[in-house]
């Protein structure tokens, strides 16, 4: 996909009208190309921005009855700006600059805020995806995939363009149940699931953007109700792991000798 379609497809990507594999096209695109991804995220925040002023103003008392006065034939008033249209003037103005500032420039990522996130996606996909069939994700159960070997490899392959890095949880008691690829920012996250045979989960991503991080190359962070670990990935990119308590995440610190 060229720059001049992913334009034409942002505005039905951001309002989620278009189908699975364009979707994956546009996202695809977004994770190539900056000036897109930039463009993208200014109008993420411009739409967020009128949403929160939208529901924060109320219409002045009496706006219906004067727009009903307004309605019948009378001669047309001699113009006049008093001060209250002035201060509307120079709200308008303000409001403009806030809107250029924020399409103009990308906001950083915060690691709390992405936790919370990553900790509702954990809960989401806590139980695999064992009989959903679609697009974005893959259930690796012997019921659902006939060749599971490397499945997920092939499955994040057909969808990004670079490395999916893969871990093996079995030391812990975890097996791989599933795969999906969802945005976040306007870039893909290659998130897997892994349950052990109680019933715990664990759940992984890579996500092609850089986190804020604090120096070092661990970032432990509490989301929802659940422990997240961000590290540092090659290329720019940063791995997570999410976990159901902390005494999991404390005993896959101890087995990976993380601190």
């Amino acid at each position: 996909m060229k720059c001049h379609e992913a334009k034409r497809h942002l505005d039905l990507f951001m309002d989620g009208e278009l189908s699975v594999p364009e979707n994956l096209k546009v996202l695809e695109h977004l994770n190539l190309c900056r000036p897109c991804a930039d463009l993208y995220e200014g109008e993420k925040s411009l739409r967020a921005l009128l949403r929160a002023r939208a529901g924060s103003e109320t219409a002045p008392a009496g706006l219906a009855e004067r727009l009903l006065a307004e309605e019948a034939p009378a001669a047309s008033p001699v113009a006049s700006f008093p001060r209250r249209r002035w201060l509307s003037v120079a709200a308008a103005a303000g409001f403009f600059l806030v809107m250029s500032i924020l399409v103009f420039t990308t906001p950083a990522e915060m690691p709390r805020a992405f936790a919370t996130e990553l900790s509702t996606k954990h809960k989401e996909t806590h139980e695999g995806f064992c009989g959903i069939h679609r697009e974005d994700s893959l259930c690796l159960c012997a019921r659902c995939s006939a060749d599971p070997d490397h499945a997920d490899r092939r499955f994040f392959q057909r969808r990004v363009s670079y490395e999916v890095c893969s871990h093996d949880l079995k030391d812990l008691g975890y097996q791989m149940i599933g795969v999906q690829v969802w945005p976040h920012r306007g870039r893909p996250v290659c998130w897997t699931v892994y349950r052990d045979a109680a019933g715990s989960t664990i759940t992984h991503g890579l996500v092609a953007t850089k986190i804020a991080m604090e120096p070092g190359p661990l970032l432990v962070c509490d989301g929802v109700d659940r422990p997240v670990v961000m590290t540092p990935s090659s290329g720019g990119m940063t791995c997570v792991f999410v976990f159901d308590s902390e005494p999991e995440a404390q005993r896959f610190r101890d087995a990976k000798r993380l601190k």
